[in-house]
């Protein structure tokens, strides 16, 4: 049975995790492109064995598994390295997300799936999913969200902000897909609850 694919995106830090969450709590199938990220990249992997090559060991932790805190720095350094970084880690993390969503298929009570993506204006990954949900919040609580996240100096969050699509891109997402607009600029229980509307209007479709 065909299932109704809908991407999860949003800026980082505006809350596309939390939202995905919620959707989880509500019983809603939910697969992470990150964590599929993490797992390609496990030790002995092929795409480990690729960046390595391309990176040398130096983006390995002691144990072998790969440091992602220089994953990022390599990203952020130029558009060369992101571009090779992407060609050898975005063919298997979409492979294993359609063996994902083709196993939700077969389950005869699954109605839709959410899949978070996080650069899916940036890669024009539109043409994969039926439907998009765009997380959004305003730049200041984007930036105090990323900084208390992370850790980082401001400097080097802001330079991950800029790095990604900007809002206007992700609002101009309407056009390729029907796109539901989470705002999150308020509390957990105020996102809570446009989730929970949300999912019911989803489920029937």
């Amino acid at each position: 049975m065909a299932i109704l694919k809908i991407a999860l995106t949003g800026g980082i830090a505006c809350g596309k995790s939390s939202v995905g969450q919620m959707f989880g709590a509500l019983a809603v199938p939910i697969i992470e492109l990150d964590r599929i990220a993490r797992e390609v990249v496990c030790p002995s992997s092929k795409a480990l064995e690729a960046l390595v090559m391309e990176f040398g060991v130096e983006i390995l932790n002691a144990d072998k598994t790969l440091n992602r805190g220089i994953l990022r720095q390599l990203l952020l350094k130029n558009p060369s390295n992101r571009q090779l970084i992407e060609a050898i880690l975005h063919p298997q993390i979409l492979a294993k997300m359609h063996a994902e969503i083709a196993e939700l298929e077969l389950q005869a009570n699954a109605k839709l799936v959410i899949i978070e993506v996080a650069l899916l204006a940036e890669k024009n990954l539109s043409d994969l999913f039926d439907r998009a949900i765009n997380v959004d919040c305003s730049k200041e609580n984007q930036l105090s969200r990323l900084l208390q996240r992370d850790k980082i100096s401001k400097a080097l969050a802001e330079k991950m902000i800029a790095a990604q699509a900007s809002p206007q891109q992700r609002f101009e997402l309407a056009d390729k897909l029907p796109t539901d607009i989470i705002e999150n600029n308020s509390d957990r229980a105020d996102l809570e609850k446009k989730v929970v509307i949300l999912s019911q209007e989803l489920l029937n479709l």
